[in-house]
Formats: structure tokens, sequence, C-alpha cells
């Protein structure tokens, strides 16, 4: 019993030393990263001002529908009427991604019966590198639902007991109610079901009726979700109508040593072991799960229906507890060797490895994103926009910054990157584009007449992402620069009248 509790305590400290990192970090930038977390934001206050989340939105794409499940944003609702919306973007997303630590060790624990391995590989999920970095200071709606993910795969492992079955069901409805992430979950179980007819012929009734139950739950609550989104986009909600320009710029440049750091070297070769092994010398039903989640998001990728960000989260996620079995399997061979006596000594260069590949790697990129939150030179330039512009005002911006002038700024966007419900998404980024790269002043004016721009937030960042240094068509005949820092901002005087 005693040491149990060594092992406890050991994992309350790695939970809170993963935590204290992550939010040391994450309050380095009072402020954000771009898109995500600003929308959650608006959700938030709108939840805490009238108790619903804003659907209707008068300052996206000027006005417009959006579409999503709600449950996440409640969540942080209800912690921000304590603590402020800020705080609780910054700690609650924290400390739900660091949950995963206490699930992954649970996993193994029971996969393995190894506490070693068990708390080896809930280090290992503490610095998944592409999980820490993306998570740290987005308040990213996967902060919630992989660990939510993964405590159901916990469950399903258990699901022959009464209270892991009922925390199974209410668990799988949650997720329904989270993100649509949560058809991954069903995809990967349905993997799991063929895996486990190939290897051993007959179905385990109770996984089978629950997996079906789950996969037309989530198909159910979906559809009444997205109802109106499908019949408005068709086939193309699968990819979320996601431009053609943004899908091809998610998967352009895949550097492969990247994708490798993201998930970690150590934890990938040793993951890809397990996977061989099971897949052709073992069986273990408990494993084949693991394995389905594996391939149900190297599918997903392969075919560009998940970003792979996203999908290294998973991939690296759900190789951590392969890994804990490949580990488990070495240490048994060493058991039977002439060499079991120095078998403590194995641990420390697979510290050493984990910390090279794993926790450096993590924390390194994590600084590298901070730099890339919202600046306080952005911060003035909304707060001025907000205080020297009409309230009906629409503000031209880059797609990525179109989220943060409606939550700052409070004023109408062109565009930002919610693009269900939007009509002829393509062409709206190729207009985008041209109102800022657009060398003759009456094509510029042409289209922001059609979107009723007011002013043009020109930053840092619009000039990065369209190589651009300036406006070349920005005569004081027709833009009139009303605020000049590095942030520049016109205001529209022109307009073309009908012939």
């Amino acid at each position: 019993m005693k040491k149990k509790q060594i092992y406890l305590y050991l994992l309350i400290a790695l939970f809170i030393f993963a935590l204290a990192l992550r939010l040391s970090i994450a309050f380095q930038s009072p402020n954000f990263e771009v898109e995500e977390a600003y929308f959650n934001f608006r959700q938030v206050e709108s939840i805490k001002g009238s108790f619903l989340p804003s659907y209707l939105d008068d300052l996206s794409y000027s006005g417009r529908t959006h579409i999503f499940p709600p449950v996440y944003y409640y969540l942080l609702s209800a912690f921000s009427f304590f603590i402020g919306t800020a705080l609780t973007l910054k700690i609650i997303p924290n400390l739900l991604a660091c949950s995963l630590i206490i699930i992954i060790y649970l996993i193994a624990q029971h996969i393995t019966g190894n506490r070693n391995i068990s708390l080896f590989s809930a280090a290992s999920a503490a610095f998944l590198p592409v999980f820490f970095v993306n998570t740290i200071n987005s308040a990213s709606i996967l902060s919630f639902t992989l660990p939510l993910i993964f405590y159901l795969i916990y469950c399903f492992m258990r699901i022959k007991e009464r209270k892991y079955l009922h925390q199974f069901l209410f668990a799988a409805f949650i997720l329904s109610l989270t993100s649509a992430i949560s058809f991954l979950f069903v995809f990967a179980m349905l993997i799991y079901l063929l895996l486990v007819k190939l290897e051993y012929k007959v179905q385990n009734k109770i996984e089978l009726e629950v997996i079906l139950f789950v996969t037309f739950l989530t198909l159910w609550v979906n559809a009444l979700i997205y109802k109106k989104a499908f019949l408005f986009h068709s086939y193309a909600l699968i990819w979320q109508n996601i431009p053609v320009q943004v899908l091809t710029a998610y998967f352009r440049d895949i550097d492969i040593v990247a994708s490798v750091t993201n998930v970690g070297l150590l934890t990938l070769l040793l993951g890809v072991y397990a996977v061989y092994r099971y897949m052709f010398k073992e069986r273990d039903r408990r494993t084949y799960l693991l394995m389905g989640f594996a391939l149900a998001v190297t599918i997903l990728l392969w075919f560009k229906l998940i970003t792979l960000d996203i999908g290294l989260m998973f991939l690296g996620a759900i190789l951590i507890p392969l890994m804990s079995q490949a580990l488990n399997l070495f240490f048994k061979y060493v058991d039977m060797t002439k060499i079991v006596n120095y078998k403590p000594y194995f641990w420390i260069p697979l510290v050493l490895l984990l910390i090279i590949t794993s926790v450096l790697p993590a924390v390194g990129k994590a600084s590298v994103m901070m730099t890339e939150s919202v600046s306080a030179d952005e911060v003035r330039a909304m707060a001025w926009l907000k205080d020297n512009t009409p309230d009906d005002s629409v503000i031209l911006s880059t797609v990525g910054e179109g989220t943060i002038i409606a939550a700052i700024a409070q004023r109408k966007n062109v565009a930002d990157d919610d693009f269900i419900l939007i009509r002829f998404s393509d062409d709206m980024l190729d207009d985008v584009e041209r109102m800022y790269t657009s060398f003759f002043k009456s094509q510029a004016v042409e289209v922001m007449d059609k979107y009723g721009v007011d002013y043009v937030y020109f930053s840092p960042r619009a000039r990065a992402e369209f190589g651009i240094e300036e406006l070349k068509y920005a005569e004081p005949d027709c833009f009139e620069l009303v605020y000049d820092q590095d942030i520049k901002i016109y205001r529209t005087l022109c307009e073309l009248k009908a012939a």
C-alpha cells in the first residue's frame, strides 16, 4: 500500500509540475493566439450575458449564423463567473489538458500492470510536443476533447464493469455535444470491431451493442446540430467548407522531421514497434482498441479530413499507451535474461531520451509559439478601432485576424476562419487577397464596395501572409491613413458609382 502511495504522490507531482510549467508559459503574454481563443472568448462572454452562445453573430462576416455544439463553452463559462473570462481561458484549458496525464497513466496501468511504465507514459503525455504547444495559449477545445476521448477509451477497456459502462455512455453523449471530432471516435471504434473480428472471429456482445449505440447516438446528435449546414453545403461539410486555398495550406509543406519532433521520437519508435508486434505476433483486445484509433487518425489524415496538427495530436497521444506495451514487452524480456539485476538502470537512458525528444522540443516550441500571440500593438490598434469608428463599421483584415476584430474591436469583419454556412468561401478568400495585393486603386475599391469595407487593418500579419510591405493603391485621395504605427489603419473614402 505504501508503494502505491509513492506512485500516487509522484503522479500528483508530475501533474502539478506540468500545469505550473504550462501556466508559466501561458502568462508570458496577457493575450492569446489568433482565431480560436478569441472565438471562445466571445462565446463565453455571450453565455455570461444571456446564458446562450452567440449563434446569431452580427460581427462575423458582417452578419451570419454560427453552428457548433455548446458544451465546451458552457463549461468555460461556469468558471468565468468566478475568475473572469481572460483568466478562465488561460487556466481551465491547461487544467483540462493536464488531465490527460492521469488518464494515460490509468490506461497504461490497466494494460501493463507496471507502475514504472505507467508513470513514464504519463510523463510522455505531459510533454507530448504537438499537444503541449497547441493547447497552452489557444483555449483550444482539444484541451477538453482529447482527454475526454482517452477517458472513453479507458472506460471501454473496462466496459464489463457496470460503473464504467455508465460513465462511457455519459461521456460519449457529452463528446457528441462538444465537437464533431466525435466522428473520429466512432470511426475508430468501428475499425476496432473489424480488427477484433479478423483476429478473434467472435465479437464481444456488450462491446458490439455499446459501439452501435454510440454510433447511432453520435449520428443523431450531430444530425440535429448540423442539419442546416448539411443541407447548405452537402458533402462539402465533411471538410467544414474550408476553402481549397486554406485546406491546401494545411498540408502544403509537410516536414517529416518536424512531424516526428511534434510526436516525439521515442514515442513514435516504440509505438510503431508495438503496432507491428501486436499486428503479427501478439493478441490483445485492448491493444487492438488503441490500434483502431491509430488507423482511424492515419486514414483521416490521408484523406485530409482533419488538419495535420489535430491528426498528430491524436496520433501522438495514442502512441503513448502503445509505447507502454512495447516497454512492457521489453522489460519482460529483460526479466528472462542474466542482466535482470541491471533492470532499474535501463530507465536512465529512457528518461534522458524522453527529455531530449519530447520535453525540450515541447517547451522550446511553446516559447516560440508565445511570440505569435496577439501583441500589445495589436490590442492598442483594436482599441483605437473600438473607440474611434462607428459601431456598424466593416473592417478589412486577414481571415486569421477576423475573429480578433470581432472580439476586441467589436466591429464587423469581412471574413474569419469559421466557413460553415458561408457561400463561395473560396471566392471570398480570393477577394480578401485582392484587396491587400492589388496594384490598382479602382480594382481595390471595387472589391471593397462589394463587402462594404469602411476601414483597412494593415498589420505585420498581413505583410507576412501576402508578402507585401505596403498597400500599393493606398493614395490619400481614397484611403486616409488614420492610425500610423507598426500597424496602419486606413479609412476608405472612395466608392465606385454605377454607370
